[in-house]
């Protein structure tokens, strides 16, 4: 899970307005029957990213729902560790450099399957 940083820089590589700056949050791995995992905008966002080691299915609710028309886009993207591309005035300390990487928007991935549904389920309850 990534979660969105904001960048000041002059670096040719990040004046590309899809390009950001993520630094890592979480980076689990899950083996089924496990706890469920929230996440907060307020506490990271909402970035998240999936690897199977074998074949898997992933159950993902959002609430509220993705909605072109509310402004609430799904959005895709391509990581470059920072390491191996570094920008001239953006500095990370030496010691959380592997924790950072560069995401650029993309489409959605071609083997990517997204199916979406209303949820029935009991309600959810944070606490």
């Amino acid at each position: 899970m990534f979660a969105v940083l904001n960048l000041v820089s002059s670096s040719s590589f990040v004046q590309h307005p899809e390009v950001r700056l993520a630094k890592g949050k979480v980076d689990s791995e899950f083996t089924a029957p496990c706890n469920t995992s929230i996440l907060y905008p307020a506490d990271g966002g909402n970035m998240h990213c999936f690897t199977a080691v074998t074949a898997c299915a992933v159950l993902d609710v959002l609430g509220p729902p993705y909605c072109d028309p509310d402004g609430r886009h799904c959005t895709y993207y391509l990581d470059f560790p920072f390491t191996k591309c570094p920008v001239d005035g953006v500095s990370v300390p030496e010691e959380e450099k592997e924790g950072y990487a560069w995401l650029q928007e993309r489409e959605k991935p071609e083997e990517l399957d997204v199916v979406g549904g209303i949820y029935e389920g009991p309600k959810i309850v944070v606490k």
